[in-house]
């Protein structure tokens, strides 16, 4: 890995491949991943560039370092139990945000009223200027972090909302509570970097890879009431969807 102009540490660069490898299954968890000499030829630097990239790794215990047997890929690199897939409707949803609500620990971060970001204003069609209410909460699984959510809400939906209840519930049952109905739930997912605020929250380096999944939710005239963004560890965050055949929807690829 040549010395470049770019503005980010040779050490950060093999530790971002080196993360990556370790996430996508890259390495046998069975036998120890390849000595810091073996790697320093691999990547054209410096050993001390490479235990520098394997210190970080070691401290998010993505790896395991122990003397004379080498380093291993640890337990928190595996798929975890909330790896599962999730059907295409909102009964499915919500099923599937109950059981990471039965999965988890909560933590509010904070909770007020303000503007949201532009693009959230975008996104629900209302004003720069309008007030919204913004919840910020932390979901630990197996005592670490695992996602940073940031809801914001239309007052008449989340003016209600108090601490101790966002300490306990799923947003999408005190929503409910409060008398909305979900009609239709928007839902994309981004692959991002991770922020200083994100990194503070889920205790990661500033630059590590995160899934963002956002989520728009609109009542039955059509309109969003409330959006969410949540950003999950790229290692411990998977979504699959199952894809089946509708019977009478064959298809035939055209030629061109």
């Amino acid at each position: 890995m040549a010395e470049t102009s770019s503005p980010t540490p040779l050490y950060y660069r093999v530790y971002a491949v080196l993360r990556e490898r370790i996430v996508r299954g890259y390495y046998s968890s069975d036998v120890p991943i390849p000595s810091e000499a073996e790697l320093a030829e691999s990547f054209s630097v410096s050993r001390i560039t490479i235990r520098r990239a394997m210190e970080m790794l070691t401290k998010e215990r993505l790896v395991t370092r122990t003397r004379g047997r080498g380093t291993f890929i640890s337990d928190r690199s595996r798929e975890n139990r909330l790896n599962r897939a999730v059907v295409s409707n909102i009964n499915g949803l919500f099923s599937y945000l109950n059981t990471v609500g039965e999965s988890t620990r909560l933590k509010v971060i904070s909770l007020d009223k303000g503007e949201a970001p532009p693009r959230i204003c975008a996104s629900m069609n209302i004003s720069p200027q309008a007030e919204l209410v913004r919840s910020v909460r932390v979901r630990a699984l197996d005592g670490r972090p695992y996602s940073l959510s940031i809801a914001y809400l239309l007052p008449e939906v989340g003016g209600s909302l108090k601490r101790e209840d966002l300490a306990t519930t799923n947003m999408i049952d005190l929503v409910q509570q409060s008398g909305a109905v979900v009609e239709k739930v928007e839902q994309t997912l981004t692959a991002t970097l991770a922020d200083d605020y994100a990194a503070k929250h889920l205790k990661i380096p500033v630059g590590a890879p995160l899934m963002l999944v956002t989520r728009l939710f609109f009542d039955a005239q059509g309109k969003a009431f409330y959006a969410a963004e949540i950003f999950y560890c790229a290692d411990r965050y998977e979504y699959r969807v199952s894809l089946t055949r509708e019977d009478g929807k064959d298809f035939a690829l055209g030629s061109h």
